[in-house]
């Protein structure tokens, strides 16, 4: 298990993370600080707990927004990929006939 420092409003914190994950980890970190850094700048009289609470439920959501077009890709593929096997399908049968 790796260890990293981080900050996250000027409060540092020591973090656990799976070996070689360190900068996978620094990333979310420095994309969390932007979502923060952002939600500051627009709503200036915010306290630091309503920020965070804040930019973690704009992570939330846009996680789900991929999600859940992810989940439709998926389905258009399958749905293109049972018609590509129906039509080899019946291809194989006009052929063995």
């Amino acid at each position: 298990m790796a260890h990293i420092d981080i900050s996250i409003l000027g409060q540092q914190y020591k973090i656990s993370c799976p070996e070689g994950e360190e900068l996978t980890l620094q990333n979310s970190v420095d994309q969390f600080n932007e979502k923060i850094r952002n939600i500051k700048s627009s709503a200036r009289t915010l306290r630091n707990e309503q920020v965070i609470v804040l930019a973690a439920l704009n992570l939330c959501h846009e996680l789900n927004v991929e999600k859940t077009q992810h989940q439709e890709q998926t389905k258009e593929l399958d749905q293109r990929i049972q018609k590509i096997n129906e039509s080899m399908n019946q291809v194989l049968t006009k052929d063995s006939k």
